[in-house]
């Protein structure tokens, strides 16, 4: 739905579930009006409340009063909104004929019927287009965190890396990071706590992102940023700066201010080999983080590799692949 994509750049997750909930109701309060129409017109009906028909009954009915409190929003501000008002305005105008020819005891214009019929049809494909899209949208994110979830980012990284096939000179970078000690915050506090404390990591986590740059709750504790256009060297300097915000932000929980820290292990996409295998390095060099004690940034460059084994790299993922990627991973060596 490219006409919305754009929308996913300036709403958050929580206002994407928002407004899944309100394209339900609002959809249904519609149906419900339009279905009480057809029963007067069939009926012949003229207990029609006046507002029914008056000249901005469009702003008066619930679904119209949803569309404008909505737009009222500068969010939503946006040419889809603004056309699905329109079409509202419409079928409400069309709808005013019949309900005008009605309380005077008319008979029903079957011409304007049927152009309601068409007013309907168009409201209801660019409703059910956003209720889509909503849903759709909604699903890429994780509940918790309101980063992406793991789906969402392999999408990502297929687009980076099909990027990469397309320009040799473009570069892309990923970093697999692993909160430090969170099964003791669980054991110590809860689930729900180690939640909320899950969350406010990801915030701080993604304060630090570029626009270009995509972060994602992984799975558990693991999150991966997606860094392109980037060389190794500016992502690993710009990881070790998230690194230290994250250490040098408390968080409290249950009234107590206590410090995360997060291991990180970073590497490149590469054209020579498959995502899985780029995240296997990742997770090779964040091992190497967590292992020298954690709070660290570890590394491996795949420009380094030998030709030997760069054709191991690319094979098959056994003893000999990660004998070989321990070889190459490297501690960054800044310290806090």
């Amino acid at each position: 739905m490219p006409v919305l994509d754009d929308l996913l750049e300036k709403i958050s997750q929580k206002e994407f579930v928002r407004l899944s909930s309100d394209i339900r109701t609002a959809f249904y309060q519609h149906q419900h009006w339009f279905n009480t129409l057809n029963l007067a017109l069939i009926t012949q009906d003229s207990a029609v409340s006046e507002l029914d028909y008056c000249s901005c009954s469009h702003t008066r009915c619930p679904f119209g009063q949803w569309i404008r409190s909505t737009l009222d929003n500068p969010t939503f501000q946006h040419a889809f909104f603004f056309e699905l008002d329109a079409k509202h305005q419409n079928f409400h105008n069309i709808a005013n004929q019949l309900l005008n020819d009605l309380n005077t005891q008319q008979p029903v214009n079957i011409k304007v019927y049927k152009q309601l019929i068409e007013a309907q049809e168009l409201l209801s494909t660019q409703l059910l287009t956003l209720f889509e899209f909503s849903v759709v949208t909604n699903s890429q994110f994780d509940s918790i965190t309101g980063l992406m979830n793991r789906r969402s980012v392999n999408a990502v990284l297929a687009y980076e890396k099909y990027r990469m096939s397309r320009n040799k000179a473009s570069h892309c970078c990923i970093a697999l990071v692993d909160i430090d000690h969170f099964k003791k915050i669980n054991d110590t506090y809860g689930h729900d706590i180690g939640d909320y404390a899950l969350a406010q990591v990801a915030s701080v986590l993604h304060s630090c992102t570029r626009q270009s740059d995509t972060i994602a709750r992984y799975g558990g504790e693991e999150f991966l940023f997606v860094l392109p256009d980037i060389t190794m060297d500016g992502a690993i300097t710009s990881i070790d700066r998230v690194r230290h915000k994250l250490a040098e932000t408390p968080l409290e929980i249950c009234q107590e201010k206590i410090t995360i820290t997060a291991s990180f292990g970073i590497t490149q996409l590469s054209n020579d080999c498959d995502i899985e295998h780029s995240i296997k390095r990742a997770d090779a060099a964040l091992y190497l983080a967590k292992h020298m004690g954690r709070n660290r940034s570890a590394y491996i460059d795949t420009d380094s590799f030998s030709e030997a084994d760069r054709l191991i790299a690319q094979g098959e993922i056994n003893a000999e692949f990660q004998t070989m990627l321990a070889r190459y991973s490297t501690l960054v060596t800044s310290e806090l």
